[in-house]
């Protein structure tokens, strides 16, 4: 499991190095360097913590990659392996305070199995909208984002209360 998320955390940073490298920013390449090898060191010294500062951060990286017109698959690649890298610093975090009988292997054979499943599909339907325009009105944008929220609010209860 922490070995899945160094990977992430290296992959994440690398895909929006090379993103901001291919178009020249080199200044920016050396910040997000320095921003992965923090969050690597902050992982080692097992501040979980610093996991939300790096996710943040690499979402901010990604935004601003796509907002000056840098490639997409590389920002959005960072972004989905950051976010990856953060559900499992917190997971872990969870785990440490676990009872010897909930089967902690099990948990994280079920979490990994989950988190991949998300991040294919939230991957296969990015990458589908970025090469499928749909024009939608303002409207369907509300009512989309509306039914999201209440969607992952009633995700995220049903995990807290402990169904399945």
């Amino acid at each position: 499991m922490k070995f899945v998320k160094i990977i992430s955390i290296i992959v994440g940073i690398g895909a929006l190095a090379r993103g901001y490298f291919s178009e020249g920013h080199s200044a920016s390449v050396t910040w997000i360097l320095v921003l992965g090898a923090v969050w690597l060191l902050a992982e080692i010294r097992r501040l979980r913590w610093f996991a939300s500062i790096g996710f943040l951060a690499c979402l901010v990286v990604a935004g601003y990659g796509l907002w000056i017109d840098l490639p997409a698959g590389w920002m959005l690649a960072g972004a989905v392996s950051a976010l990856i890298a953060w559900d499992l610093s917190d997971f872990l975090r969870r785990v440490q305070d676990a009872a010897p009988e909930d089967e902690v292997p099990g948990l994280a054979r079920r979490h990994l199995i989950r988190l991949a499943i998300l991040a294919a599909v939230g991957l296969v339907l990015s990458l589908f909208s970025m090469f499928y325009k749909w024009e939608v009105s303002f409207e369907w944008v509300v009512f989309l984002a509306i039914l999201a929220t209440l969607g992952v609010t009633y995700l995220v209860g049903r995990v807290r209360r402990g169904e399945p």
